[in-house]
């Protein structure tokens, strides 16, 4: 009785810094942290801990002193890790069994986490509610096995769990069910819709005059926009598409949306207007520059991305036109970096009024201001120790999370722990 009155006080309530899930506490991949470095020793900032996971691509969230990261044994089982927030030491795991590898193999998704329980997806469509106390499953949902028509994307299902109230968003994609509402309780499917094609991206909360509103972005159709509570379906709009989309849409303001993406689809800002009781998506400017994997960031009035993806990967004349770049909410492209740096499909965080990138081909962690006038670097350190010399792309595209001045970066095969305030 009292070790479980002890783990009940230390689990306590989610506190404001803490990163409970994908792209952290406002789903924008921004944090309130202060007090941050704004350079770094000669030595580099100090790694208070570096563990080794499976091969894989999941990012982690922190809540209070733990940390939880999705981990694939390939070809076994998918793993749920706890970690001491301190030490990097496992405190628990929980395992599933899942056979096969979707492509590129290893976990994809960053685990949501409450109060009472930690909820996360694996590659294959098995969705889990874990209990934080017993460490067991509460219920777990097999999306082929409830939805025969579900059909796992090409890389596999890469959605993290979205919570809005007591409903969980969950995407099987299938001929006849596309996206549903399950009670985050008990599993119990609420509401479903009807096909909406595929994708990688999760599905993100906005609000439009006055409407709380799910909006996905996927291969059927392009955006699509539901009611959280009942599934009504707001609006469907094919003003911004793309063929494989992983990048969430971005909600500017009351307005508009700010949609980016890899494969030549570019970046396209959409106004958003309600005429009687429909909703019209319109272009207002597009780009052919475009983030494959990480959303923008709304800065000051201005957007920062790294336009790195397929077709600007490898060839340096075409890395020339990738990198960090700022356009203003008008479509001007105010500066880009190019080749120097690139930085890849990294992932990065706005917090204390810098930008937190790590470098997507071989993890080195900078700290840029982002100014309007150019490109300025405050610093940067090689804190996974790679070969810089190596052309080769080591995928640290995972994303990022930032807890109590602490950053939790992972490469494909190692998750480290970096002191950004000391």
């Amino acid at each position: 009785m009292k070790a479980l009155l002890l783990l009940t006080l230390a689990m306590g309530s989610l506190q404001a810094n803490d990163w409970s899930h994908f792209l952290g506490p406002n789903r924008d991949g921004t944090s309130k942290e202060t007090g941050l470095l704004k350079s770094f020793p000669k030595a580099g900032p100090e790694i208070l801990w570096e563990i080794e996971l499976e091969e894989g691509f999941g990012g982690a969230a922190v809540v209070g002193d733990e940390v939880f990261v999705v981990d694939r044994v390939k070809q076994e089982k998918d793993i749920l890790r706890c970690l001491d927030f301190a030490t990097g030491k496992e405190k628990w795991s929980f395992e599933n069994p899942s056979e096969g590898e979707p492509s590129f193999p290893g976990s994809r998704s960053v685990p949501t986490v409450e109060v009472d329980a930690v909820y996360f997806i694996g590659p294959f469509g098995q969705v889990f509610r874990i209990n934080r106390k017993t460490q067991k499953a509460d219920w777990i949902i097999d999306m082929h096995k409830r939805y025969p028509d579900a059909k796992t994307p090409h890389w596999g299902y890469a959605q993290s769990a979205l919570i809005t109230g007591d409903i969980l968003i969950l995407t099987p994609f299938g001929k006849e069910t596309g996206i549903i509402g399950v009670d985050k309780k008990t599993g119990k499917e609420i509401w479903k819709s009807g096909p909406i094609g595929d994708t990688h991206s999760t599905p993100t909360m906005m609000s439009f005059e006055g409407e709380e509103q799910v909006v996905i972005l996927t291969t059927g159709g392009g955006l699509h926009s539901y009611a959280p509570e009942t599934g009504k379906k707001l609006w469907s709009s094919k003003a911004y598409e793309n063929r494989i989309p992983i990048t969430i849409p971005m909600q500017v303001d009351g307005k508009r949306i700010f949609a980016t993406g890899g494969y030549d689809a570019g970046s396209k800002m959409l106004t958003v207007k309600k005429m009687g009781s429909k909703y019209k998506i319109e272009t207002a400017w597009e780009s052919k520059k475009g983030s494959q994997v990480h959303p923008a960031h709304l800065i000051d009035g201005y957007l920062y991305f790294l336009a790195n993806e397929n077709s600007n990967h490898k060839a340096k004349a075409k890395r020339a036109k990738g990198g960090l770049v700022c356009f203003d909410l008008e479509g001007k492209e105010l500066w880009s970096t190019g080749n120097e740096p690139f930085m890849g499909r990294g992932s990065s965080i706005f917090a204390d009024g810098i930008l937190i990138i790590q470098d997507g081909e071989k993890g080195t962690l900078r700290l840029v201001e982002p100014l309007t006038k150019g490109f300025k670097l405050l610093a940067e350190a090689n804190v996974f120790g790679s070969d810089l010399e190596n052309k080769k792309d080591l995928k640290y595209w995972s994303n990022l999370a930032l807890s109590k001045g602490r950053l939790i970066m992972r490469g494909q095969d190692r998750m480290i722990c970096v002191d950004l305030k000391k």
